[in-house]
């Protein structure tokens, strides 16, 4: 509790000083601008084409499992052996491909943050300098509640969107 009072103090103190205080929401911020929604749209796209290759490779593995079921009592060993060591190698290569897709995905992910981050944090900055605010802090779960009033995501987004109009951030087609 005592923590609370404290900060509690030391923000009243920087507000009486007549300091500026404002919040963004860095979630808005990536769904908003014309490049974070340009940027999420290729991830669509990446992940819709990854997992219609997925699909089919899964479904070949299940036409060869069934194949392998109706026709394993009737082979010879060393086709049998053959056709389990096909199935194993289907499977090896599927947990592969979806982890690999998995993996360029979160790579695609980060690089899309990474790169709009970077171009955010430099309007924030020339936003608060030229509008005079002490303070601008990334809004998150663990605040209960900010004032509108104090929250500037609008602005920057509107600003991001005029020096950054229409590009789609760094993630591959």
């Amino acid at each position: 509790m005592g923590v609370f009072v404290l900060l509690g103090s030391g923000f009243a103190l920087v507000q009486a000083q007549g300091s500026r205080i404002g919040f963004v929401d860095s979630q808005e911020i990536l769904y908003q601008t014309n490049e974070g929604r340009t940027g999420l749209e290729r991830l669509e796209r990446y992940m819709m084409q990854k997992r219609q290759e997925f699909e089919a490779k899964n479904l070949e593995l299940n036409q060869l499992q069934q194949d392998y079921q109706v026709r394993r009592g009737t082979l010879n060993p060393d086709a049998l052996a053959e056709m389990e060591r096909s199935l194993e190698m289907k499977q090896i290569e599927l947990r592969r491909l979806q982890e690999d897709i998995q993996d360029d995905l979160r790579d695609r992910q980060e690089r899309l943050l990474q790169d709009i981050s970077q171009k955010v944090q430099r309007v924030i900055e020339e936003y608060a300098q030229q509008a005079a605010y002490d303070v601008i802090f990334m809004r998150d779960e663990t605040q209960a509640w900010v004032s509108p009033s104090l929250d500037v995501t609008q602005e920057i987004i509107r600003l991001f969107n005029e020096r950054h109009p229409g590009q789609g951030g760094s993630v591959a087609p």
